[in-house]
């Protein structure tokens, strides 16, 4: 896997900063990429998720937790990992997994997931480090990384921006991009410098996504400044379109305390605020990737007179684990942390990672866990609406606001010749929202169709206007315009 960096390297780097809507075969990239991430979704041998963990085992078992759910029968199509994988370079400077988790390698899971028909995603770092795992970053190894990854067959990469002093995302990102090109092996390469230098002015030619914003988690107060930054950059004309879309981050949807705590905080949004997130994220054709658990895992019983008993075998926090200060056994089979104690015990006989972290007792169950894919009924609702999806899954300019300044009415024209519309009230009153037929491109007099895509119903037709109604505190509507025949 020796890559030589030389005159063909800057010949293909002219090429790729040449390019426009960068399409240079990598699947699933015309339209927003749909699909799921480990970030907060997985956790060792059917414990509660970590953030950014991953396994051998774990991947897996995603995967065919992805298919049985039907993610795949309802169009999403991307399988990601982020920040789990990695385990160092080899003494020539190439990458390798970390090998306790993947003992195996890469390749057989991304095998797997080809298999089932879905693109296989990855992700490094512009820096030395990565962001979270402390692991190692592509800094001046674009093209031995570039190169690893087409190795194993990876159809996706996502590059963060931590621990890049002094460095330059446009010439960093171009410099990867022109590696994974020379690679040979058709990319998707998402950049996440969270929009910090107008991606969306410069990165249609080096790659088919970028962040636009800063990082979301699982809380009101994140989506609503997700979707008020992702106004500024539409309004400025940098609605994307097809292999060049503006990425709004993660989606949360239905985590509620998982979601957030890589970030220190806990996920406190509502039933209507996870539909906004997904009708914002749908309408603004930002990548739909949502990180969330598929799997539920209920503890076996313990067995009539099994004694309490625990040990501590490995720590993994910096704070200390002491035997009923810090940690100790339950009788209902489980154990508790405190006092940001972290690590591996011996509990009621089982080997228990209690790796939960954040201020407060956790509770962890030490019985062996019987599992099987699941989601709520609210994220059901939510991740499988096919007419939001379809408002996403588009080739036309994203959706903006039908005035500058307003952040209550946004539109998208869509290739059918249809109107996707959102009427979206961020405030935390009640709002009345209507608007004009001719501020979203219908001609006057023409009779227009209403369907709403929540309630799944059609509203009748209407002439020149949709008149006002009422919008609940961070409601979003969502509603498809046709002409009637």
């Amino acid at each position: 896997m020796r890559v030589h960096l030389g005159l063909a390297f800057g010949l293909v780097l002219l090429l790729v900063m040449s390019s426009r809507a960068y399409d240079n075969g990598a699947p699933f990239s015309k339209m927003p990429p749909l699909g799921w991430s480990s970030w907060v979704g997985l956790g060792p041998e059917g414990s509660p998720p970590e953030f950014d963990y991953c396994d051998e085992q774990s991947v897996k078992e995603a995967i065919d937790d992805f298919m049985s759910l039907g993610f795949y029968d309802h169009g999403y199509r991307h399988f990601h990992l982020d920040d789990c994988w990695a385990g160092g370079r080899n003494a020539s400077g190439y990458l390798y997994p970390e090998t306790d988790h993947f003992p195996n390698g890469l390749q057989p899971l991304v095998d797997y997931a080809h298999s089932k028909g879905l693109a296989f995603g990855v992700y490094t770092c512009a820096g030395t480090q990565t962001c979270v795992g402390n692991r190692p970053g592509s800094k001046d190894h674009w093209m031995q990384d570039a190169a690893y990854f087409a190795s194993v067959g990876i159809d996706w990469v996502k590059m963060d921006w931590c621990n890049t002093d002094g460095m330059d995302p446009e010439t960093t990102y171009s410099l990867m991009g022109a590696a994974m090109n020379f690679s040979g092996r058709p990319m998707h390469f998402n950049l996440c410098e969270w929009g910090k230098q107008d991606p969306w002015k410069w990165a249609g030619s080096i790659a088919q996504s970028w962040r636009a914003t800063g990082d979301h988690v699982g809380t009101w107060e994140s989506t609503k400044e997700i979707i008020g930054s992702i106004q500024e950059v539409v309004e400025a004309g940098y609605t994307g379109g097809p292999y060049a879309w503006n990425d709004m981050d993660m989606l949360e949807t239905g985590n509620y305390n998982q979601s957030a705590h890589a970030n220190h905080k806990e996920g406190n949004m509502t039933a209507i605020e996870y539909k906004t997130e997904f009708s914002m994220w749908a309408i603004s054709a930002s990548p739909l990737v949502v990180t969330t658990r598929i799997k539920s895992c209920t503890a076996q019983p313990v067995p009539s007179g099994t004694t309490c008993s625990i040990q501590l075998l490995e720590q993994i926090s910096n704070a200390a684990c002491h035997l009923n200060a810090s940690f100790g056994c339950l009788s209902n089979g489980s154990m508790w942390t405190s006092d940001g104690c972290r690590g591996s015990f011996s509990c009621y006989h089982n080997n228990v990672t209690c790796n939960v972290d954040g201020d407060g007792t956790h509770v962890c169950s030490c019985q062996p866990q019987v599992c099987k894919p699941a989601l709520t009924d609210l994220q059901r609702e939510i991740l499988f609406n096919d007419e939001v999806i379809a408002i996403n899954q588009d080739v036309t300019p994203q959706g903006k606001t039908v005035h500058a300044g307003d952040d209550t009415v946004w539109s998208r024209k869509l290739s059918d010749n249809s109107v996707a519309v959102a009427l979206y009230n961020s405030d935390d009153n009640d709002k009345s929202i209507g608007f004009q037929l001719k501020d979203i491109g219908f001609d006057s007099g023409v009779k227009v169709a209403v369907r709403d895509l929540w309630a799944h119903s059609d509203n009748g037709t209407i002439t020149d206007a949709f008149d006002p109604v009422t919008v609940l505190p961070h409601q979003t509507i969502v509603l498809r315009l046709t002409e009637a025949k």
